[in-house]
C-alpha cells in the first residue's frame, strides 16, 4: 500500500512546503538492501521543500527499483520542518539455490529450473515455477507422490539469501484406476471427462497420463464438484477420498459423492445499484433466470457481466457478492449485493521487469491511457495482448493508489523470458525425402542492438535446409510497427534449389521480397507483397522437347495481393472456424515473365459429439498465360490429391507421359478425424480435383479423386506427423489405381 501520513495530527497538505529536515529508513524484516541505496533512488533530498506529488514518485521509484516488495513514507513534524520515514519490506537478493532429499534426479538437472542470478532480487514466481517444474519432472518419472517445498534462508551480512528446496520423493505411484461411488446422475466417464488426472492404459500410451498426487486430486475433487453444481446439484460434495494401492507400482482412486438435491432459480434481485441503470438493463442479458434449474457456471458469468459493466466506467473496486437464499419447495433465491465503490480514471502507467524489452514495445500494444477511465475490462485485454507476445512468462496487471482520490496509477509487472531459438535435426516426407535443417529464430529481435540484437519486438528468421531432394537458405526480419503504425513490414531474401518438382529438369529460385501487412478486423488481414526473383529451370538432357523448351534463366518482378480471414481455433489442430484466403500475383514488374495468377482457397472446420472432427478444404487456382512451367499449376501429394505421387496430375506430355501443368487447377478434399489413444487420431478422408488448359498439344487429365484412411501423430510437439494410405477412384490414362503411401511433418498455415 502506498500512504503519506502525518504523525502529529497535522493533515498531510498542512505540510507541503515545509523544509525536510532529515530521511531515515526503517526495515519491515530482513535488511537486504543499505540505507544509502534506498535513498539514492528518492528524489526527494534533505533541504528540500516537502511535495507530497515527488514523494508519491518516491513511492513508485522504489517500486520500480525491484529492491523492495513493500513501501511506505511517513511524514513527521519536526522543529524547523518535517522528517520522513520510509518504511520498507525489502526483497532478498539470491545467493544461490541448495538441493534436499534428491537421489532420482541429479542436482545440476534440477537448478537449471531456478531461473535466478546472483545479486539480483529473489522472485518469489520464479521460485514457485521451478517448484511446478521440479515436481513435473518427478511425476514423469512415476512418482506422483514426491513433494517439492521451498525456503529463503536468513540473509548473510552480505546481504545474500538462499534459496533451500527439500524433496520428499516418496514411492512410484502410477494411477491404475479412478471409480466413483454415489453417482446416480452421471456414469463415471462422464466425471473423469472433468478431471485432470487421467488413468494409465492402452488410450494414454502416449501420454503423461498415469500421474497422481494429492494436489491435483484436490484440484479434480473441486472440478467434479463444479460440474454438479453448474447442473443444478447446490449441495453436492466430494465427501471422501480414498487412494490405495494396488501392488508395489499402481494405485487406484476411489471418489465418494453425495450428489444432494437439484434446485430452481425462484427469483433474482440485485442490490446496492446507484451509479448505473441497473439492473433493468442487464436483466435480459443475464444467463441465471426464474424457472430454470440453478447453474453455478451461469451465475459466475453473470457476476462477470455486471462487474464489467461497471470496470468499463472506471470502478476498479466493484465487488459484487452473491447469496444464496432457500425459497422452499426446492427453489433458491438469488440476490446479487453490489458494492460499487468509486470511479477512477488512470493516472501513470509503470513498467517494471522489461531488462530487455524496450518500454515502447509494450507500450504500443496498451489499449489504455494516461486520463481514461480505468477501465478493468480494457485490463482484460492488456494481459492478453502481452502474453500473446510470448516475450514474457508471466503478466501481472495492479492498481496502484495515488495521493489522488479519483486517480489510480497502474502498474505492470512482467517476466521475461528466452524469446530465441536454434533448431536443428532431419525430417522426411514422401515429398522431398530426407533434409537435414538449421533453424535460428528471435522472436524479440533488436538489429541495432549489437551483440544482444533483442529488445525491439521484430522478429527474425534464418533457415537453412539440405537434402538429396533441396538446397534451400532463406533470412528474414519482420518489423511489426513500421512507422509507429500497426503495420507489419517485412524482409526476405531467400535461395531455393528445388530438385523433387520433376525427373525431367532442376528448378532454382534466388531472390527477395517486401511485404506489408495490414489488419483488417478482428479475423482478417491483408498483405501486400513485392517481390524480385531469378529463376533457372535447368531441363535434363535426356528430356522430352517440351521439357527441353522450358529450359532457361528468367527473371520475375511481380506484385501480390491477397486478403486472409481466419477464424480457426488452433493452428495446427482446429475443430472450429474457417480460414479464407484470396488473392492475385500480378507478374509483369519488369522481367521476362507477364503473367496473372488468381488464387482461391478455403476451409471449414466443425467439431462432432465424441471429439470427431470434420472438416473440408479446396482451391481455385488460374493463370492467364502461363507460358512458362513454374507458372503452372500440378496436382498430388500429401497436400491434395493423396492417392497420386507429387505433382502427377495434370495434362501430360504425349511424348514423355511426364506432366506440364496446366493454367487451371482445383481441388476439394473432405476429411474426418477421430481420437484412438491420447495424441493419437486416426483419419479418413475424400479428395477430388482437376488441372486443365495445359500447353498446346498435351493431353489433359480431366477429374481425378481418392479416397483413404490415415493417423496423426501429436507425439514431437504441436504440429502433427501425418501418415495417409490412399486409393485412387478416378485417374486417367497415365495413372494406375494403385494405392499410395503419404507422410508428412507439420501444418499448413
Amino acid at each position: 500500500m502506498i500512504a503519506i501520513a502525518a504523525s502529529l495530527s497535522a493533515p498531510a497538505f498542512a505540510q507541503e512546503g515545509k523544509i525536510i529536515k532529515s530521511i531515515d529508513v526503517q526495515y519491515v524484516g530482513n535488511q537486504t538492501v543499505s540505507p544509502d541505496r534506498i535513498r539514492s533512488q528518492m528524489a526527494s533530498r534533505v533541504g528540500d521543500k516537502l511535495s507530497l506529488s515527488q514523494v508519491d514518485e518516491d513511492v513508485k521509484n522504489l517500486y520500480a527499483s525491484g529492491d523492495v516488495e513493500n513501501v511506505r513514507i511517513l511524514s513527521e513534524n519536526v522543529s524547523g520542518g518535517v522528517a520522513l520515514i520510509a518504511v520498507v519490506q525489502t526483497r532478498a537478493v539470491y545467493g544461490g539455490v541448495q538441493f534436499v532429499g534428491n537421489t532420482l534426479i541429479d542436482t545440476s538437472k534440477l537448478q537449471k529450473k531456478v531461473d535466478l542470478k546472483v545479486n539480483k532480487p529473489i522472485d518469489e514466481g520464479v521460485l514457485k515455477t521451478a517448484r511446478q517444474e521440479i515436481q513435473e519432472m518427478y511425476r514423469k518419472k512415476g512418482f506422483s507422490e514426491a513433494t517439492v517445498t521451498y525456503r529463503i534462508g536468513a540473509p548473510t551480512s552480505e546481504g545474500y539469501s538462499t534459496v533451500i528446496y527439500t524433496i520428499n520423493e516418496g514411492t512410484q505411484g502410477v494411477l491404475r484406476d479412478i471409480s466413483f461411488v454415489g453417482n446416480v446422475s452421471f456414469p463415471a466417464t462422464r466425471l473423469k471427462e472433468e478431471m485432470t488426472q487421467k488413468e494409465k492404459g492402452f488410450k494414454s500410451l502416449f501420454g503423461s497420463s498415469g500421474s497422481t498426487d494429492a494436489e491435483t486430486l484436490a484440484q479434480d475433487v473441486r472440478a467434479i464438484e463444479d460440474f454438479y453444481r453448474d447442473n443444478g446439484f447446490l449441495n453436492a460434495k466430494v465427501v471422501n477420498v480414498s487412494r490405495v494401492r494396488a501392488d508395489a507400482k499402481h494405485v487406484d482412486v476411489v471418489i465418494t459423492i453425495d450428489e444432494g438435491d437439484t434446485y430452481q432459480v425462484d427469483s433474482l434481485a440485485i442490490t446496492g445499484v446507484q451509479a448505473l441503470s441497473l439492473p433493468e438493463d442487464i436483466l435480459p442479458y443475464l444467463k441465471t433466470k426464474a424457472g430454470d434449474q440453478f447453474a453455478g457456471n451461469k451465475l459466475t458469468d453473470d457476476i462477470s457481466l455486471i462487474a464489467d459493466q461497471y470496470g468499463a466506467q472506471g470502478y476498479a473496486d466493484v465487488r459484487v457478492v452473491p447469496r444464496l437464499e432457500d425459497a422452499g419447495n426446492g427453489g433458491v433465491k438469488v440476490v446479487l449485493d453490489v458494492t460499487e465503490g468509486r470511479a477512477y480514471k488512470i493516472g501513470k502507467i509503470q513498467i517494471e521487469g522489461n531488462d530487455k524489452t524496450q518500454d515502447r514495445v509494450i507500450r504500443r500494444e496498451l489499449p489504455l491511457e494516461p486520463g481514461q477511465a480505468f477501465d478493468t475490462t480494457r485490463m482484460d485485454v492488456t494481459k492478453r495482448r502481452l502474453e500473446n507476445m510470448n516475450y514474457f512468462s508471466n503478466v501481472e496487471l495492479m492498481p496502484v493508489d495515488t495521493s489522488y482520490l479519483d486517480e489510480k496509477d497502474l502498474l505492470i509487472r512482467v517476466t521475461e523470458k528466452p524469446t530465441g531459438t536454434v533448431n536443428f535435426g532431419a525430417g522426411f516426407s514422401s515429398i522431398d525425402s530426407v533434409t537435414g535443417f538449421v533453424e535460428v529464430t528471435q522472436t524479440n529481435f533488436d538489429l541495432f542492438d549489437w551483440p544482444s540484437f533483442t529488445g525491439a519486438g521484430q522478429r527474425f528468421r534464418l533457415n537453412i535446409r539440405a537434402g538429396s531432394e533441396r538446397r534451400d537458405a532463406s533470412i528474414s526480419i519482420t518489423e511489426p510497427w513500421f512507422m509507429g503504425q500497426r503495420l507489419a513490414l517485412t524482409t526476405e531474401a531467400y535461395y531455393r534449389n528445388l530438385l523433387f518438382l520433376s525427373d525431367q529438369f532442376d528448378q532454382t529460385e534466388a531472390g527477395a521480397s517486401v511485404s506489408l501487412r495490414k489488419s483488417l478486423g478482428e479475423f482478417t488481414y491483408g498483405v501486400l507483397e513485392l517481390r524480385g526473383e531469378q529463376i533457372n529451370v535447368d531441363a535434363e538432357t535426356n528430356a522430352s522437347q517440351a521439357f527441353l523448351d522450358e529450359d532457361g534463366d528468367f527473371f520475375k518482378g511481380s506484385v501480390g495481393v491477397n486478403v486472409t480471414r481466419d477464424t480457426r481455433d488452433n493452428l495446427f489442430m482446429p475443430r472450429e472456424g474457417h480460414k479464407v484466403n484470396a488473392g492475385f500475383e500480378f507478374a509483369g514488374v519488369g522481367g521476362d515473365v507477364d503473367d496473372t495468377i488468381a488464387t482461391v482457397t478455403a476451409a471449414q472446420y466443425f467439431e462432432l459429439p465424441y471429439d470427431f472432427i470434420f472438416s473440408i478444404n479446396g482451391g481455385f487456382r488460374r493463370s492467364a498465360d502461363g507460358d512458362q512451367i513454374f507458372m503452372r499449376h500440378f496436382l498430388g501429394g500429401a497436400n491434395n490429391l493423396r492417392g497420386f505421387d507429387f505433382r502427377d496430375v495434370g495434362p501430360r506430355d504425349p511424348i514423355s507421359g511426364e506432366t506440364l501443368g496446366g493454367k487451371q487447377a482445383w481441388n476439394v478434399s473432405a476429411e474426418v478425424t477421430f481420437p484412438i489413444i491420447e495424441k493419437i487420431r486416426g483419419a479418413a478422408f475424400y479428395d477430388a480435383g482437376e488441372v486443365s488448359d495445359g500447353p498446346v498439344g498435351s493431353i489433359e487429365s480431366g477429374m481425378n479423386s481418392d479416397w483413404g484412411l490415415g493417423l496423426r501423430l501429436f507425439i514431437l510437439g504441436s504440429a502433427p506427423v501425418k501418415l495417409d494410405y490412399a486409393f485412387p477412384l478416378q485417374t486417367d490414362a497415365f495413372n494406375d489405381d494403385g494405392g499410395r503411401f503419404q507422410f508428412t511433418m507439420g501444418a499448413q498455415f
